[in-house]
């Protein structure tokens, strides 16, 4: 069984309940424009026998009308009984029979006489010891001529009514629902296509289906991003895992032809080691990264001497440096306490070293300063190597992302993750990190962490 469409679900809820009020309507209007009716009928009478009543008078035993006395006025016939309920002035209305009717003072009655319902009102005046009787008489007739004019009118509007409302209820939902319609349809060219860099566009006004478009244009976007992003990883990742496996398998092989000779292996055995480490640490860093995507690292808050933690880095650096040439420089605010993950401060304070050292030149060098800046512990590594192009200054942070093939360093196993690292370990700390840098005069790294974590 084909299930109903969304438009047609509620155009048939919107007819059902426009059926419902209209229902309601008009039963209201059919009950109580019958009781208006008849409240409109008797109150003509009362008011016709009134009026009667104030043109008799009694003037020697009997009594007198006024020479303009009406005896039918709109429909009302009136009629004036003596107090035996004889009949002494007016006529009956045709079709009226008022044998066996009798007189009742101040009461409204109503009889069938002829087939035809008549309504009347009969009121007594006593005057100095007369009485005269005077009764207002009409057919209702007319009145159930408007009503049934009333209920044919209801019979034929209501289907009519009722059409209106499914049409236009399918009307306004199609409407309401074309850019739905408009979005399925571009989705399904982007899921077809495969194509991430096509956007939903809709026309008409700025509603709550065009904010969810835009919204669907945003997840569009950071997934187009993400998914970008991954394709550069994976094919970096690829890149830096390739040379030195291709190293590791060409020496070993190498190794097997000259088994007999120690030293050949002995020098294959430490390339080899070298590209293992390499790798290991490629590795290390990209499991770090996984985790941090992941949201599963955790950081372990302690209160320790960041100034003796920047101290033991720069000695470790400054061998390192010495193999390149470059002289380690400090100038370390002593006693500088912070609370922070200490082994996370120990890894972005060394891949800045690391990156100074990367990208300098012999004889060059690399500072580190270290001061407080009220609740703030401020960090500048400066180097005076190749420097970084104003437009890449942005880009340095992405992962494996180099400034510029020409300049990259081939030495130090650099892999491009850094930056990256150093990154996102000031910005778990709710820090900052910036850059400046100038073309073949050097790079200065500044970052700032808070000496408290915020609760």
């Amino acid at each position: 069984m084909k299930r109903l469409s969304i438009k047609m679900k509620v155009t048939i809820w919107y007819t059902g309940l426009m059926i419902l009020i209209m229902g309601f309507v008009f039963a209201f209007i059919w009950l109580f424009a019958g009781q208006a009716v008849t409240y409109q009928a008797e109150k003509q009478l009362k008011e016709s026998a009134i009026e009667g009543l104030e043109e008799i008078r009694f003037q020697d035993g009997h009594y007198k009308r006024d020479d303009d006395f009406e005896f039918y006025d709109d429909g009302v016939s009136i009629l004036i009984y003596d107090e035996n309920g004889n009949l002494i002035g007016g006529s009956l209305p045709s079709g009226f029979n008022d044998q066996g009717i009798g007189l009742a003072h101040d009461r409204i009655q109503t009889v069938v006489s002829n087939q035809t319902e008549w309504i009347m009102y009969d009121y007594q005046l006593i005057q100095d010891g007369q009485s005269v009787w005077i009764r207002s008489v009409m057919a209702i007739d007319s009145f159930a001529k408007t009503m049934n004019i009333i209920f044919l009118i209801v019979l034929i509007s209501i289907p009519i009514l009722i059409l209106l409302a499914g049409f236009g209820g399918y009307w306004i939902t199609k409407k309401a629902f074309r850019p739905i319609e408009e979005m399925n349809r571009a989705v399904n060219e982007i899921k077809d296509g495969k194509d991430l860099s096509k956007r939903l566009h809709l026309s008409g006004a700025k509603d709550e289906i065009h904010g969810l478009a835009e919204t669907f244009n945003g997840m569009i976007e950071r997934l187009e991003t993400s998914f970008e992003k991954e394709k550069q990883f994976t094919a970096d990742a690829s890149h830096e895992l390739r040379t030195p496996t291709s190293v590791i398998i060409s020496q070993a092989e190498y190794a097997l032809t000259e088994l007999n000779h120690q030293a050949e292996v002995k020098e294959v055995l430490q390339s080899i080691l070298r590209q293992s480490t390499k790798m290991s640490e490629l590795i290390n860093q990209l499991l770090q990264l996984a985790r941090t995507d992941q949201k599963n690292a955790s950081i372990q808050y302690e209160l320790f001497d960041i100034s003796e933690l920047t101290e033991i880095v720069a000695e470790e650096m400054r061998e390192l440096g010495d193999k390149s040439s470059i002289s380690i420089e400090t100038d370390i605010q002593p006693r500088l306490k912070i609370e922070a993950d200490q082994t996370l401060l120990m890894r972005l304070l060394m891949n800045l070293m690391m990156n100074g050292i990367a990208y300098n030149e012999a004889n060059g060098y690399v500072k580190i300063k270290l001061y407080e800046d009220r609740n703030d512990i401020i960090g500048e590594v400066s180097d005076n190597g190749i420097g970084i192009e104003e437009k890449e200054q942005e880009r340095i942070w992405e992962r494996f992302y180099r400034v510029d093939s020409a300049r990259t360093p081939k030495k130090n196993g650099n892999t491009g993750l850094g930056l990256s690292m150093a990154k996102w370990i000031v910005e778990q700390h709710q820090g900052t990190i910036t850059v400046k840098s100038q073309i073949g005069k050097g790079s200065m790294f500044q970052f700032r962490l808070p000496k408290r974590r915020s609760q």
